[in-house]
């Protein structure tokens, strides 16, 4: 039954989109010009798909954390220490529960980095059903209290619809990437009432493509997912998921502390390239411990280990008044997203001694703010690193927020017309790019937060030196390390958009020479001298390609020239080298030279099936190579 109804639903789509085409042949409309209608329906649904997931986090939140958290609070001592991890292992209990009902089935990598691999290695295919296992898994993750931020699995939502709308209309391979930033874009912007960071985020970190005919339907997607976003919630203009809790043109940057903000970038970049290793180490430590265990109790672990933190934070500061009170409110400083925590480290008032609590005056101290940037960073890499769901993006605001703020703290000590607010705002901003890679978008997300452009010079100094710090030690991202771990190399933007854009039949194909799998070896070796060939395509019979005899093969054969004519080509023959098709993109075909160390790959055009496979010929790694340089400007 769900077979057929699988069918049926295939069929239906594929008339859809045959129907759909011959309109708009009809109607003379070109691909690009329905990308900017398209655009308009990906920030729609990426708007509402960030207030949907807003309310499944709350909703965990408010229903299982804070109930716990209080629950927590009003025991002794001891029973406390045990109940506190148990929080976050219980949504991560959830969280495995969830994916044994709905396995993920490209679980090859998990959130942005999974979206950066399907853009470079797979034209940016992603399921429809990618996005509802993040927001749910986000969600349990976030509102059970894992150390986790929305905005990534908010974007990851926002790639999966805007591929499932390309995917569904039949835009081409080539701008289907354009339509998955488009999600992306506007996912981020609902969240911080940001549209211009949430452009610069997809066109920076996924896209890296900054033309025309990409920047327009990104834009265009941003600014609608923010307005519906808005439209939703009713909230009043400019405002999103992160809310600044002050009025940021209030916020005042002088010239003559640029010098102690070049400090903080250098500070905030040993932070991300902190944060970076830790989050290396508990990947690298669950993949080893994951052959010992089954796989599905890493997250539980991580889970509880981050709850963990939450009590080292607890007796650091048992007595102080201001911890208490927040957790009293059933809320722990370094669980879930943080946003609690960033408000404060980024309002004025809160640095000063003037808030009363159970009596007392309270203030934000440096011990406390380098406490929870510490914590944060270990409890993050045991959430995340173990498998659980969410981002790393709030994660890096928090650290940024608190560890300026404690960096802010020490400076007014020496000049106390520093305020350590701004500190604690633009070190947020430093190490979101530092970690993230990604200075443009955390500069302008600075300038639309506050609205205040004094923030522009300070900001874009300190985000600049974080980044080359990361860059320097790190040499890639949080979203681009685990790739490299894969051995995929993502390269320069107009490398990517080249490779990407280009085809195989866009080419010079060299002639192909044919080989029977029964002709004697002997007989093509003679073929190879006289002809100067080195590479042959072997097909059987029928017309069906076989694999590839090449220039290895018979040097091997050369070596001991006797035992040629004892020799089939069929005995010889490297089945492992798949064939290209006329579509192949280059940056595919590179990627297949890499992997067979050969020097020409075949090119067909029917290489599986019934058919004959028609020859188109062999692309030549220098032919390939010369194509690209030249698209390079080289």
């Amino acid at each position: 039954m769900a077979i057929n109804i699988t069918k049926a639903a295939q069929g239906w789509l594929l008339q859809f989109r045959l129907r759909l085409l011959q309109r708009l042949t009809r109607w003379g409309v070109r691909e690009q010009t329905l990308l900017v209608v398209l655009s308009f329906v990906v920030g729609v649904l990426s708007g509402s798909a960030t207030w949907l997931f807003k309310v499944c986090t709350n909703f965990v939140e408010r229903n299982y954390m804070r109930p716990l958290a209080l629950v927590s609070h009003a025991t002794s001592w001891p029973a406390f220490w045990v109940l506190l991890p148990l929080i976050p292992a219980g949504g991560a209990v959830m969280l495995v529960l969830w994916r044994r009902l709905w396995p993920r089935r490209d679980a090859r990598l998990d959130g942005l980095a999974g979206v950066l691999y399907s853009l470079t290695r797979e034209s940016g295919r992603l399921r429809f059903a990618l996005g509802l296992e993040t927001m749910i898994g986000s969600a349990l993750t976030i509102g059970s209290g894992g150390s986790a931020g929305p905005e990534a699995p908010i974007a990851v939502i926002g790639s999966s619809i805007g591929s499932t709308v390309a995917a569904t209309v039949g835009i081409s391979r080539r701008n289907m990437p354009v339509l998955i930033g488009c999600g992306a874009a506007g996912g981020i912007s609902a969240v911080f009432g940001a549209p211009i960071a949430g452009v610069l985020f997809a066109v920076e970190v996924l896209l890296r493509d900054f033309s025309v005919s990409t920047l327009t339907p990104v834009v265009i997607s941003s600014v609608t997912a923010t307005t519906m976003y808005e439209a939703i919630v009713g909230s009043k203009t400019t405002t999103g998921l992160f809310q600044m809790p002050v009025q940021g043109s209030n916020l005042v940057f002088t010239f003559h502390e640029l010098p102690y903000y070049l400090v903080l970038g250098l500070f905030c970049g040993l932070l991300a390239v902190f944060f970076t290793r830790c989050m290396g180490v508990i990947e690298m430590l669950s993949q080893r411990v994951a052959k010992k265990i089954p796989a599905f109790v890493l997250p539980i672990i991580g889970a509880a280990l981050s709850g963990a933190c939450g009590i080292v934070l607890l007796a650091l500061f048992s007595h102080d008044p201001f911890l208490h009170q927040r957790f009293s409110d059933g809320y722990i400083p370094i669980f879930a997203d943080g946003y609690p925590t960033i408000h404060r480290a980024l309002d004025p008032g809160w640095y000063a001694s003037g808030h009363i609590v159970a009596g007392q005056a309270v203030q934000l101290t440096l011990e406390f703010l380098a406490a929870v940037c510490l914590l944060k960073i270990v409890a993050t890499a045991f959430t995340l690193g173990s498998g659980g769901a969410g981002g790393v993006f709030a994660p890096a605001l928090f650290i940024g927020a608190t560890g300026g703020g404690a960096l802010g703290i020490i400076l007014h000590h020496y000049s106390a017309a520093i305020d350590p607010t701004s500190y604690a705002l633009v070190g947020m901003g430093a190490v979101l790019a530092a970690a993230t890679q990604a200075p443009l978008t955390a500069i302008i997300l600075l300038f639309e937060l506050t609205r205040n452009y004094g923030v522009m010079l300070p900001a874009m100094l300190a985000t600049v030196t974080a980044t080359v710090c990361q860059q320097f030690v790190v040499g890639e991202s949080l979203y681009t390390l685990p790739l490299r771990h894969m051995g995929v190399k993502l390269g320069s933007a107009v490398g990517i958009s080249a490779m990407q854009r280009l085809t195989v039949d866009q080419l010079s194909l060299d002639k192909a020479d044919l080989a029977r799998p029964d002709e004697p070896l002997s007989s093509i070796l003679d073929r190879s001298h006289a002809s100067d060939i080195n590479d042959f395509i072997v097909t059987d019979s029928a017309g069906h390609y076989l694999g590839m005899l090449t220039i290895n093969e018979l040097k091997i054969v050369m070596l001991e020239p006797e035992s040629a004519p004892l020799l089939l080509v069929g005995e010889v023959v490297r089945t492992d080298i798949p064939p290209l098709r006329s579509t192949t993109p280059l940056d595919v075909a590179l990627e297949m030279f890499s992997r067979h160390e050969v020097s020409r790959l075949p090119v067909l055009d029917n290489p599986v099936g019934n058919k004959a496979s028609v020859i188109r010929g062999l692309l030549s790694r220098a032919e390939l190579m010369r194509r690209y340089y030249r698209e390079m400007g080289g």
